[in-house]
């Protein structure tokens, strides 16, 4: 079973962390990156002042057992943990983390029971945990942790963090919405967010997450400049927290938005300090997103040898540690290689399988961005009808998925173009162009390239 790091241990992380050695500082952070449980008592306690944290630090040093003691603080940190186990407790029996379709269907509002911090902060970190994966699945939970952190008094707490309660649930609602594309309700799940953390006497650590998540959703929307000034504030917070493993969620991300505004040697740069961070803590997730994100810069620099060094790195990561769509994609960034090494017939065969492993697994727009770059090769060499039979699969694929009109027309659009052997290759850029805008951006209208026919 899992061993959980100790509220003690984190309350001295949160205070002072340049106080821990070093290769134990290492294990902190990568513990509180990937267990929802440690972050989340991580995220409470950096909101303690420094003298709060501090009597807990001393008590253990003097040989206090803080978990019956009097104090104030160290009262409340052995309160949060009863609570906690109490709705790990309660929420296995009720099997409600093992199935959103119960979740979604019960009333907390009529189970006193589940009306706790406690309850709230799991099923925050059980959002945070699941929303990449199963994004619709996390809004769920975190819709629920909303209404039972909402329903808190405001004085649950000493120093009003009740507001910390709330601000984590929200702003997981938010992280869902952004990777399940519903970006204006993502927004407003921030707002709410940044609202309650601002209520806090410090702030700077809910403050700093809020404007990570929004420089994500700025991105989706193609609004690059405001996601990068985000994206740069949330970095200089976290490292004035030192919270390293977050500070290079914001480089990352800092780099995606580098490298989608055409700034690719700047790019490059932003993620080897992630990959060298991946190194430096031992995180295979890292180094792999890192690799592949290298990968796709040096393909766009024309060094086709590193392209490949670098997708083959991450694609032994993500063959062993997932997830799917991770190891998809750095399988398409190695038919990009083949492809830009003047291989079309190899690339071909590896388009066509990648693509339809993509939509094996429902990914249904990224399917079809693989079959358009297959498209674009096919239509370098003449072979129209190929294309024409890609865009009525397209075309029936997007149908069956209740895809918005918009995609339709554009596939049909290909389709006919193709059929009368006048798609060009700006044609396919425009349709490759839409699909990839529209997915954020459900209100645009697909529009032909001005001379879309030869």
């Amino acid at each position: 079973m899992h061993e959980h790091l100790s509220d003690v241990e984190l309350a001295r992380y949160a205070n002072d962390p340049q106080s821990i050695p070093a290769e134990r500082r290492r294990f902190i952070e990568r513990e509180t990156g990937r267990c929802a449980t440690c972050r989340t008592s991580l995220d409470f306690l950096s909101v303690m002042s420094e003298e709060e944290l501090a009597e807990v630090e001393l008590g253990e040093e003097a040989g206090v057992d803080w978990r019956s003691s009097d104090e104030p603080m160290t009262a409340l940190l052995h309160r949060i943990e009863a609570e906690d186990r109490a709705a790990d407790e309660l929420l296995a029996e009720m099997k409600l983390l093992s199935s959103p379709a119960k979740m979604a269907f019960t009333d907390v509002h009529r189970d006193r029971r589940l009306l706790t911090g406690g309850v709230a902060r799991r099923l925050a970190a059980h959002a945070h945990q699941i929303h990449e994966d199963e994004p619709l699945d996390a809004v769920t939970f975190a819709d629920a942790a909303i209404v039972i952190a909402e329903s808190l008094p405001e004085d649950a707490y000493p120093r009003k963090a009740v507001y910390e309660v709330r601000g984590d649930a929200w702003k997981e609602r938010a992280n869902a919405l952004r990777v399940a594309g519903g970006f204006p309700s993502a927004l407003e799940a921030l707002t709410h967010a940044e609202r309650a953390y601002r209520n806090l006497e410090s702030p700077a650590f809910g403050l700093a997450s809020v404007a990570l998540v929004r420089a994500g959703v700025l991105l989706e929307q193609d609004r690059l400049g405001e996601a990068a000034a985000l994206a740069e504030k949330a970095e200089m917070g976290f490292a004035h927290l030192v919270q390293e493993e977050r500070r290079m969620r914001a480089v990352f991300l800092r780099g995606s938005i580098t490298y989608k505004a055409g700034e690719v040697a700047s790019a490059v740069k932003l993620f080897e300090q992630v990959q060298e961070y991946g190194e430096d803590v031992n995180s295979p997730r890292w180094i792999g997103r890192a690799s592949y994100a290298i990968g796709n810069c040096e393909v766009d620099r024309g060094n086709l040898g590193e392209a490949s060094l670098q997708f083959h790195r991450a694609l032994v990561i993500f063959r062993e540690i997932g997830p799917e769509s991770e190891r998809l994609s750095a399988e398409w960034g190695l038919c990009r290689v083949v492809l830009h090494g003047g291989q079309p017939s190899e690339a071909i065969r590896r388009l066509r399988a990648v693509a339809a492993e993509f939509e094996k697994c429902s990914m249904i727009t990224l399917s079809a961005l693989v079959w358009l770059d297959l498209a674009e090769v096919l239509l370098a060499l003449g072979e129209t009808k190929q294309i024409a039979e890609i865009a009525a699969r397209l075309f029936q694929l997007f149908k069956d998925a209740g895809m918005m009109t918009g995609a339709l027309t554009a596939v049909a659009y290909m389709k006919e173009a193709a059929a009368a052997g006048k798609l060009t290759a700006d044609g396919v850029n425009a349709v490759r162009t839409y699909l990839r805008r529209s997915s954020s951006r459900p209100e645009l209208v697909f529009e032909p390239p001005v001379e879309p026919f030869r």
